[in-house]
């Protein structure tokens, strides 16, 4: 039950809003400090005092807590007890006299004499009186009294550098704008920094839109010709704009036009605008002080908090070095800068306030707890750092000797490559304090890569006559590298494919068809993933197609491989493309090289017609022309192709000069020392498709070759 007594209740009706008092208080009169009475709303206050008091002296016993009315059902059960209870002897000492029954007095504040309080106040600053006059109705009595204007005073002056209070506004409202940090706007509690000084107030960054911006339509009144001089303005800051603008408070306007109309006299109207110019000017300098008092004052309190924080910090990181995960926590620190790392912004280690036994106590095991989870992600991220290194070595090393191959002939990729188990073996199960080098990669492909080579070919090449089983059951390994077999991707649906195409098509080793195990995928590195058939099938029409033009150069189906195809170096014509009309750029005869040649079979569907390029055929004089209308470079100049002796990476502009100067006494170029003509010591890199090993041209009849354009 709430207990008051009479004169409280009386005080408290009789009392109103809080202003500066016109009269002084006596302090020795009715509200003497022994008439101060502090309440308690409820008996928990009361308890908390005596914990308060038990805090100082460990032996004094905490009071027994208010014994409630029992229900019958609970009575046998604390009737089974108390024999329990009350065998053992009480260790509780009594509570002294002088700390009992002390609600609604003052304890020993009545022996002090009555203006040592105000001798205190002196030494407080403007905050703390702020604070202390909002405790009770008397305290705030006395303190907001003009009586008290001295003591208001003295306590700014304890203040390092606070400017001396505006001539518009009295002490407790100065302090107010000074040290509450609360929207006056919204009256919402909590950080607001931003003092709009003219205005006298504090505003949130939500509550400045509420203000009308300056200028724009005014209305007539004669006080607008001196706005600027007089009626105060704000420039405030709009961050997501990164842009300035001033705002105008209506309400100090109403009241300034107010003292205006309410002057009768224009001369009296004259000084007061004279007089209100001077004061704007004063309040401006003023303003100007106070704005960088306030600034050095939160760098002052940042920087006291950061020390805070440093301190605290260092005391952490001395008990964390003495339970042995200093270490670990330094570590986190030093990987990122201006105390940006996790360990200094957890909450534990943030605050600014020093370490004490009971703090460190209290937050060990958590930093403990986080220091052993950073500690496990560390070493993974490290683990996983080590090994994609490791992988990316085997990958490079493993690309250059398969470039200085033969391309011609199947290759794993390299994802194969890491998921051999000596590999496997050499990259996981390594010490981690074990230098992988270049060298020693390539001495291990070099001494297992035949192994690994004989192995893999033997068992792609039984999977790719299993495909072709399905529609030539009577088909057999060596048919794989005939010119007749061709196979196709049923999910991209691209060009035909050679054998020597499947191991570079990318659908073949994508690793969402052939995925790696969790080893390789939880790695950051681009791999190929394991060589597979599974997209591939064998294609009869396209096959079909390959034998007609095979037959058509007299060779048998059956036998001719793809290298045949290049050695014998056919020109083939398509005579449905023919056009008549020599005008034009695209017209005459269609002439093209295999495998152009299959490739155009495939696409238009038409007939085309072998030319060996024999006198026989086309005769001297027409075979010179037909000839020379072949382009030597074209726009696939930048192609990659490959030397057919040394396996090195060239283009249509580089081999020829490459073959004279590496390979001379292996290449006759007396009859011809143009490209296609020197087809059996060169080949195309197997990644192309087929439609862009080469180009097709026109030849035109009865005209000179240096007419004749090429192109299709």
């Amino acid at each position: 039950m709430v207990r008051r007594s009479q004169r409280v209740q009386d005080k408290k009706a009789a009392s109103g809003d809080v202003q500066m008092k016109d009269s002084p208080t006596d302090v020795s009169g009715s509200k003497s400090l022994a008439g101060l009475k502090r309440t308690w709303d409820d008996e928990d206050d009361n308890e908390n005092l005596e914990e308060e008091y038990d805090d100082d002296d460990d032996e004094l016993p905490k009071r027994k807590k208010k014994r409630t009315k029992k229900t019958p059902s609970t009575k046998s059960t604390a009737a089974s007890n108390t024999e329990v209870l009350f065998s053992e002897p009480s260790k509780r000492q009594r509570m002294p006299e002088q700390f009992r029954k002390v609600r609604g007095k003052l304890g020993l504040l009545e022996r002090l004499a009555k203006d040592m309080p105000l001798d205190i106040f002196c030494y407080l600053e403007p905050r703390d009186l702020l604070r202390l006059a909002r405790t009770t109705k008397d305290l705030r009595g006395i303190l907001m009294s003009r009586s008290s204007e001295n003591i208001w005073r003295i306590a700014r002056g304890n203040v390092e550098g606070l400017p001396p209070c505006p001539v518009d506004l009295n002490e407790p409202q100065y302090a107010n704008l000074l040290f509450e940090s609360y929207c006056h706007v919204c009256m919402r509690s909590g950080r607001c920094d931003n003092i709009l000084w003219n205005f006298r107030m504090r505003s949130c960054q939500k509550c400045l839109h509420t203000f009308q911006m300056a200028g724009g339509h005014l209305d007539p009144h004669p006080l607008n010709q001196h706005r600027v001089e007089i009626i105060p303005q704000e420039c405030v800051h709009v961050t997501h704009r990164k842009c300035h603008y001033y705002i105008r408070n209506t309400e100090i306007e109403q009241r300034y036009k107010a003292e205006y109309d309410a002057i009768e006299t224009q001369e009296d109207r004259d000084a007061w605008i004279s007089r209100k110019k001077d004061e704007r000017l004063a309040i401006k300098k003023n303003n100007q002080l106070c704005a960088d008092w306030v600034k050095k004052s939160l760098q002052n309190r940042a920087n006291e908090l950061a020390a805070l924080r440093k301190d605290r910090k260092a005391a952490i990181l001395s008990r964390l070095g003495e339970i042995g995960w200093r270490d670990e926590a330094e570590t986190i620190i030093r990987g990122s800068p201006h105390d940006d790392d996790p360990f200094s912004n957890l909450k534990s280690v943030r605050q600014p306030k020093n370490l004490t036994d009971h703090g460190w106590r209290s937050i060990r095991d958590e930093l403990v707890k986080f220091l052993s989870d950073a500690k496990d992600e560390r070493l993974a991220q490290e683990r996983k750092a080590l090994l994609s290194h490791r992988v990316t070595l085997a990958r490079d090393t493993y690309n250059a000797i398969r470039s200085k191959s033969d391309l011609r002939e199947p290759f794993p990729t390299n994802g194969d490559i890491l998921c051999n188990q000596i590999f496997r073996t050499l990259i996981w199960d390594s010490p981690e304090d074990v230098d992988l080098t270049v060298d020693l990669f390539e001495s291990r492909l070099l001494e297992h890569l035949p192994e690994i080579l004989a192995e893999w070919r033997a068992a792609i090449d039984q999977q790719l006559v299993a495909i072709m089983q399905k529609s030539r059951p009577t088909a057999t390994i060596s048919d794989l590298h005939l010119a007749t077999t061709i196979f196709e991707c049923t999910r991209c649906h691209r060009p035909p494919l050679y054998y020597s195409q499947l191991f570079y098509h990318q659908c073949c080793q994508d690793r969402s068809i052939s995925p790696f195990d969790d080893l390789v995928n939880n790695l950051p590195v681009h791999c190929d993933g394991p060589w597979s058939p599974v997209s591939l099938s064998f294609s009869n029409t396209q096959s079909n197609r390959a034998k007609t033009l095979v037959e058509a150069c007299s060779l048998d189906p059956s036998t001719a491989t793809l290298q045949d195809m290049y050695d014998t170096n056919p020109l083939f014509e398509c005579a449905p493309c023919f056009k008549r009309n020599l005008h034009d750029w695209d017209g005459g005869r269609l002439f093209m090289r295999w495998p152009i040649a299959l490739d155009h079979h495939v696409l238009q569907g038409h007939e085309v017609l072998i030319h060996p390029l024999t006198t026989n055929h086309l005769g001297v004089e027409e075979e010179r022309n037909v000839l020379a209308c072949e382009p030597d470079s074209d726009s696939s100049s930048h192609l990659p192709l490959c030397c057919a002796h040394c396996h090195k990476p060239a283009n249509r502009w580089s081999i020829i000069g490459h073959l004279k100067a590496e390979h001379n006494d292996l290449v006759d170029f007396t009859d011809s020392d143009k490209l296609p003509a020197l087809g059996r010591h060169w080949y195309w890199h197997p990644r192309l498709p087929l439609y862009l090993m080469g180009q097709s041209f026109r030849y035109k009849d009865n005209l000179t070759p240096a007419m004749a354009a090429p192109g299709c």
